[in-house]
């Protein structure tokens, strides 16, 4: 049992139908009213995610909030860029590295204890008569 999650989970439940009920996140423009536009920079998908990444978006999140709060026709675009060289560069280091190390990988440190491993059994055959 998970007491502290159990409640976050129940508020998020809670929030979530009320946000469904409000239309929270439906889009409904009206022509009389001013745009605003927010863009975010996609992500590449050749790293990992990393603060950077979460530290800009969390400014183009709240910008959009905060401009459709004073009542404006808000559009926030996200996605994610996966095409492209920054891919192709991912899929040649992945295609180089099951070349070294196979499918499922085995490190250099496990193949220096298997070596050890069968040096160990040959010299002990060697010893018993």
């Amino acid at each position: 049992s998970f007491p502290r999650r159990d409640l976050l989970r129940g508020i998020e439940e809670k929030v979530r139908g009320w946000w469904e009920l409000e239309g929270q996140f439906e889009a409904d423009p009206d022509p009389e009213k001013e745009s605003f536009l927010v863009t975010f920079p996609y992500p590449y998908m050749n790293g990992r995610l990393h603060l950077g990444h979460g530290f800009t978006l969390t400014k183009a999140d709240f910008t959009a909030g905060y401009q459709r709060l004073k009542g404006k026709n808000v559009l926030f675009p996200f996605g994610f860029h996966c095409t492209g060289m920054p891919i192709q560069g991912a899929a040649t280091k992945l295609k180089r590295e099951l070349e070294k190390y196979g499918c499922p990988p085995v490190l250099e440190d496990e193949k220096e204890d298997e070596k050890a491993a069968e040096k160990a059994k040959e010299a002990s055959a060697d010893k018993i008569p």
